[in-house]
């Protein structure tokens, strides 16, 4: 008996690979939290427009999921699980409110941590402008809901309040694998101005609806908050077309009328003047440095660069092509839009 064996595949099938996008933009729609129809505690704090979208029950408009985020969320568990064999304690512990839910990263008892993985610039941002007010949030409504007992866990006794008495949240740089521990006692104050946050969205969308909510968001191109929200269309309408709409943004949707117009004009004005004295102000600190490095309190300060590099002379470059009788390589490129706002001289301050 002859046996048949299968074709041979062509170069062609052999190089159409399986799409790494197309698996994990399944895995994520598969997640719990993807399906998440409840404020998550990682939430809390951030935009309150987009909670209300959860608290409503809305559909996400934009799922969109980078290779990025999925790196960082299985190097996330990969660390928990180097920490939890090493100290011991739980990780990816489910906990659940009747108005918010999550999964606390590590409860060491008696600290609960929130592990954080971040990009080289977020990192450095945490460095330089400490840990953002919705981090704490999280930790503390995550310490709440131990102590109070209210688990999804089979790994805790439902019911049993758990002792916790401190705070702590590890940010970890996916570029440079440094990390930094922030640690806090647990703040009863700092838990109650969370669930005031959270109650507010709640009786908001209640009484009033989800448009009475405000963004805590500036808009997509301007607002990273907005740029990866799950309900970006749903708030700020769909993309510009130029051809029906013409010049314009997301954001100039809400400059309706003149009033509009003017308080917007304003705005500018405004925070282009306190843009200028906070420069100023910056760079005299600056130069009362120079000189200087070293702890100052709970800062750090030190200097770097001011090397010596070396760089294209640009114009001596299209000098000597032009010499050579050789064409300049250009490209063409559409300038940035500015604007000007100046004072027309029959207004009063």
């Amino acid at each position: 008996m002859t046996a048949v064996l299968p074709a041979r595949p062509s170069a062609a099938e052999r190089r159409a690979a399986p799409s790494l996008a197309a698996a994990v933009r399944d895995l994520d729609s598969r997640r719990a939290r993807s399906r998440q129809r409840v404020i998550g505690a990682s939430e809390l704090g951030d935009c309150r427009r987009r909670a209300a979208y959860r608290v409503a029950r809305r559909r996400p408009t934009n799922t969109r999921t980078g290779l990025q985020a999925f790196i960082g969320t299985e190097l996330h568990r990969g660390v928990l699980r180097a920490l939890r064999r090493q100290y011991g304690g739980l990780t990816e512990v489910g906990l659940c409110g009747e108005q918010v839910k999550g999964r606390c990263d590590w409860w060491h008892a008696p600290v609960v941590e929130d592990l954080k993985t971040t990009s080289r610039f977020g990192f450095e941002r945490v460095l330089t402008r400490g840990v953002p007010v919705r981090h704490w949030f999280q930790v503390a409504v995550y310490a709440w809901l131990l102590r109070t007992g209210q688990t999804a866990d089979r790994r805790l006794p439902a019911g049993t309040g758990q002792d916790v008495d401190g705070l702590r949240i590890r940010y970890l740089s996916r570029d440079s694998g440094e990390d930094v521990v922030f640690e806090a006692d647990h703040d009863p104050a700092l838990t109650a101005e969370a669930i005031m946050w959270l109650t507010d969205v709640y009786a908001t969308v209640e009484d009033d609806g989800v448009d009475a909510v405000p963004r805590d968001g500036f808009g997509p191109g301007v607002d990273t908050m907005c740029d990866w929200c799950p309900f970006l269309d749903l708030c700020w309408g769909p993309p510009v077309d130029p051809e029906t709409e013409g010049e314009v943004s997301r954001q100039s949707r809400l400059t309706v009328t003149d009033e509009d117009y003017v308080v917007a004009v304003h705005d500018y004005d405004a925070w282009r003047a306190a843009e200028n004295e906070a420069r100023r102000h910056k760079e005299y600190a600056r130069e009362r440095l120079r000189g200087r490095s070293g702890p100052a309190g709970d800062l750090w300060c030190e200097w770097s660069g001011g090397g010596l590099r070396t760089q294209v002379d640009k114009d001596a470059a299209v000098e000597r092509l032009t010499e050579l009788g050789e064409v300049v390589p250009t490209r063409r490129s559409r300038s940035p839009q500015t604007i000007r706002v100046t004072r027309n001289g029959t207004g009063q301050d």
